[in-house]
This record gives structure tokens, C-alpha cells and sequence, in this order.
């Protein structure tokens, strides 16, 4: 089993590298359909890769593998399912329709008790644990190098968090308590979980009650205010998940959700629990203590939250004085009272031009188990552009999380750190500057007089008129680069950052 695997995902990698070099539409096309071909073959962790792929290009090749890739025939999958039972399927099925998609790890069949009530019988695929396990040894060998190894990622935690991931999906009964722990505890309107009949499920086989409605494709041409209610829905699920049950399903591709007309508004079905992550109270409370004091720039250290949330100390160091504006970034669709517009956001633009190549550090220092609920907020954003709704996050977070959770985050205390650094000197957000001021004046007499976001500075070079930069670049008087340098490491505090006369005018550019 194991080079059987090892075979496999050697031509799915000759195959990944095919579509990465295509010089053409034509030739990357053909070299997809190559590559999703043999990632619905080989299932398994395979598949799950290319269901990434899907998310991150919808539209492309890629999205057939979240919604048709070819069943297995039923034949094979009833003699799991009666060993699972322990009796024949008839004493309890009706009828079990046949497979007509399949997932990474096995297949939905339609069925009905004898009853005629509808399910669905979930039934994991014959040897894909072994599958599983061989991908894992593969994963296993991976060796620390380039990124991980320069910017001291913890490949062997990342590596866990594979196997711990993989290893709970190929449980169906964890599956099914996470999916009951759903259903009973993310309470938001117009969303549905379907029930666990847990009497007859196993580690191979989970029976639910069925979920009927269209996937996410056929949705984005709805009426707009059924679109909103959607989007509405999707947003307050995540929050209620994230900082509130601290359980968030962590696997948002197409094929995970249903949705259905209503007559008080569409409704959304959440599906397939084997993928979530889970917040303890402390993490989560400080990721909204965090984003709190970013909206009330407070005297809160974003360094001590982003400890607390779990980030590595040392690491962050070296990134210390951009955590407020850094912060503001990350979190700017909670910072205004009104509709964010998502497409303003441009967060990795924001964060390359901040932090260069320092992001590493910051992404490094991050958790590993912090990827899949990166993943999970990637996969909601990405919705929301396709269904062309942008809403007010701070608003549904309220309603989401209530007035005695928020209240909980800002009282929570942080705990003290101590890091072993002469410079480390931490700046919180009541003392980031909030305002860019440049005056001009000539003769004592204003010509200029202008206010504009703190962050602004970080583009200094290109807003500064030509012929002032290249006079300042050639007295040497002062260095532009190293005052955006020094921004950067040591952040946005009050200060003036230069103050010269050229041609008989004064210009004095400072943050307060």
C-alpha cells in the first residue's frame, strides 16, 4: 500500500508541475484535467488537495472534484455498511440509492428507514484508512527547507496537525458528535444541521437525517436579498463558532453546504463535521479582546494578545512595532460601523508593504492548528465575493457573540511576558499615532496644511513631490529609506520625522 502511494503521488506531483509551467490557456487546461483525474483517483489526502485547489480557483477544473467526482458503485459499499449494522441494511433501510458524487474519504447514499423517513448513510471508502495512513508516512518525510526552515516554522507541529486532522476524519463517530455538538449548540437563524441517528452509525458509517437544496454554484444568480440572508447566515455561523462555542468547521469548499428557498428568507445546511478546529476560551477571548482594543485603540498590547492567542513570543519580537498597525490590518472589516467593502481590504498587499519579508515572522510564530481556522475565514471571504454581498461585521458580530461575551474579552487579563531583549520596547495601540500631518510654509505663511491616516507614512517615498525627494536623496541629510525602516520595526508612535527647508520653503512632516 505504501509504494502504491508513494507511485500515485509522484505522478500527481509530475502532474502539479505540468499545470505550474503551462505557457498557455489551452495547455494549462489539458494539463488540469490530467491532474484531476489522477487527485479523483488516488482520494484520500489527494483529493483533499484538490478540493483546495477548488477552493482557491473556483471555476476551474478544479471544482469538479467538490461535486462529481465519479461514485464508487454501491456493491462494493454495501457489505461495509452491513458489517458495520451487524444485520442486513434491509431490516433497517428501505431503499439505498446508489452513490452519484464522492468525497476524499468516502460517499453520501440516499436512503429511507422502513418508515419512509429520509436519510443519508455517509460510508467511508473500502482501505482508505490504510491509504490515509501510508500519505501520512509519505508526509512524515518531508524535510524542513526554504520557508519553513529559514523562518523556523515548526514543521513537526504542522505535521501533527495533519495527522491529528486526517486521523479524526477517518472516524465517523467523531464526526458525529461534532456534527450533534453543531446542531446544539451554534444556534443562528435560518441555519440548519442535520440529526445523527447515532444507533446506527460506526467509525465507517454515519447516518444523518437527508438535507435537500442546491451547492453554492447554482446560488450566485438568487435574488440579492436572498443572496444577503445567506451571506448574513454564513458570517454569523463563523463568529458564533469561533467566539463562542469555540468549535469552527474548518473545511468550506462547495460541496459542504446546502441551500434552499424559504418563505421567511433562504436557509442554509451546514454539512460534514470531520474537519473542524477547536478555540479554547482563553485563545478566543483574547483574539476578541484583541480586536476590541484595535476598534477602541486602548491601552491593550497587541503583543500580549497575540501571546495569548498562542503566537510564539521571541519570534514576534522581531516584528514588535508593527502589531498595532498590523492588527489594524488584519481586522479592518471589524474596525468600521458600517458595510465593509471586502474588496478595500487587499490584506497581503498591506501586510508585504508593512512587513517585507519580516511576514514570515509572524506567520511562523502563529500555531499550527491556527491554518485551519485561517482557512476557514479565507473560505467565508471568498463566498462573500462570489455572491457579491458586503455586510457589516461589526454589527453581526455583535448580534453573534452578545453583550456579556464582549464583556467577558475586555475584561480578561492578559498574562505578563517576559522576553529576553535589551530593545524590546512594545507599543499598544493608545500610543500609535492616528493622524499623518504635513505642513508647508513659505515666508511664515502656510501653503500647505494636511491630515491624513497614520498609515500613509508607510508610503512616504511616493506621496512626497519629486523634486523634494530628490532634493532631500541628494543633500543626504535625510534618509527616507531608513525612516520607513525604522516605521516598520518600531511603528507608528508620535514623532516628527523630518523637518528641512528647500527653495525657500519649510516642510515639516510628523506623526501625532
Amino acid at each position: 500500500m505504501f509504494l502504491k502511494r508513494l507511485t500515485t503521488l509522484f505522478k500527481i506531483g509530475w502532474a502539479t508541475k505540468k499545470v505550474r509551467a503551462s505557457q498557455n490557456e489551452t495547455e494549462k487546461l489539458l494539463a488540469q484535467r490530467a491532474l484531476v483525474a489522477l487527485l479523483a483517483d488516488a482520494r484520500g489526502i489527494s483529493l483533499k488537495v484538490g478540493q483546495l485547489f477548488a477552493a482557491v480557483e473556483g471555476g476551474s477544473e478544479f471544482q469538479s472534484l467538490t461535486d462529481s467526482v465519479p461514485a464508487l458503485p454501491l456493491k462494493i459499499m454495501l457489505p461495509i455498511l452491513e458489517k458495520s449494522l451487524g444485520f442486513a441494511p434491509k431490516k433497517v433501510f428501505k431503499n439505498i440509492q446508489p452513490a452519484t458524487a464522492a468525497a476524499s474519504l468516502g460517499q453520501v447514499h440516499l436512503a429511507e428507514f422502513q418508515d419512509g423517513t429520509p436519510v443519508a448513510i455517509k460510508i467511508r471508502y473500502p482501505d482508505i484508512a490504510n491509504a490515509v495512513h501510508a500519505e501520512l508516512k509519505l508526509a512524515d518525510l518531508m524535510p524542513n527547507v526554504g520557508k519553513t526552515k529559514e523562518w523556523g516554522f515548526d514543521l513537526n507541529a504542522y505535521k501533527q496537525t495533519l495527522f491529528d486532522t486526517l486521523e479524526r476524519e477517518l472516524d465517523y463517530r467523531s464526526e458525529a458528535r461534532m456534527q450533534t455538538f453543531f446542531r446544539e449548540n451554534v444556534c443562528v437563524p435560518r441555519l440548519e444541521i442535520p440529526r445523527v441517528y447515532a444507533e446506527f452509525s460506526s467509525d465507517c458509517v454515519l447516518v444523518q437525517s437527508r438535507a435537500t437544496g442546491v451547492t453554492f454554484p447554482e446560488i450566485i444568480d438568487w435574488y440579492e436579498s436572498e443572496r444577503r440572508l445567506i451571506a448574513e447566515t454564513l458570517l454569523q455561523t463563523l463568529f458564533t463558532s469561533v467566539f463562542v462555542t469555540g468549535e469552527i468547521h474548518a473545511d468550506p469548499h462547495n460541496g459542504n453546504t446546502f441551500y434552499n428557498h424559504e418563505n421567511h428568507g433562504s436557509m442554509v445546511t451546514l454539512l460534514d463535521f470531520g474537519c473542524t478546529v477547536s478555540l479554547s476560551e482563553s485563545r478566543r477571548l483574547a483574539l476578541l479582546k484583541l480586536i476590541l482594543a484595535c476598534r477602541e485603540k486602548s491601552e491593550v498590547n497587541p503583543f500580549d494578545c497575540f501571546v495569548a492567542l498562542g503566537f510564539d513570543a521571541e519570534k514576534l519580537t522581531h516584528i514588535q512595532g508593527a502589531l498595532p498597525l498590523l492588527s489594524q490590518f488584519l481586522f479592518h472589516p471589524f474596525l468600521v460601523n458600517h458595510v465593509f467593502r471586502l474588496e478595500e481590504w487587499q490584506l497581503e498587499n498591506k501586510i508585504t508593504n508593512l512587513l517585507g519579508e519580516k511576514k514570515w515572522w509572524f506567520r511562523s510564530a502563529g500555531t499550527s492548528d491556527l491554518i485551519l481556522l485561517m482557512r476557514a475565514f479565507q473560505g467565508l471571504t471568498q463566498q462573500l465575493q462570489q455572491l457579491r454581498i458586503n455586510l457589516n461585521w461589526w454589527d453581526l458580530l455583535e448580534k453573534s457573540v452578545g453583550q456579556n461575551v464582549l464583556q467577558q474579552a475586555q475584561n480578561l487579563s492578559l498574562p505578563s511576558i517576559n522576553v529576553n531583549q535589551a530593545n524590546f520596547k512594545t507599543l499598544d495601540f493608545s500610543a500609535q499615532a492616528q493622524k499623518l500631518h504635513v505642513k508647508i510654509t513659505q515666508n511664515n505663511q502656510p501653503l500647505v496644511a494636511v491630515e491624513l491616516p497614520a498609515e500613509t507614512a508607510l508610503d512616504l517615498k511616493n506621496f512626497i513631490p519629486e523634486n523634494v525627494r530628490l532634493e532631500l536623496e541628494q543633500r543626504g541629510e535625510i534618509d527616507l529609506t531608513a525612516i520607513l525602516e525604522r516605521l516598520k520595526t518600531e511603528g507608528l508612535s508620535p514623532q516628527n520625522l523630518f523637518d528641512c527647508s528647500i527653495d525657500e520653503k519649510h516642510y515639516r512632516v510628523w506623526l501625532a
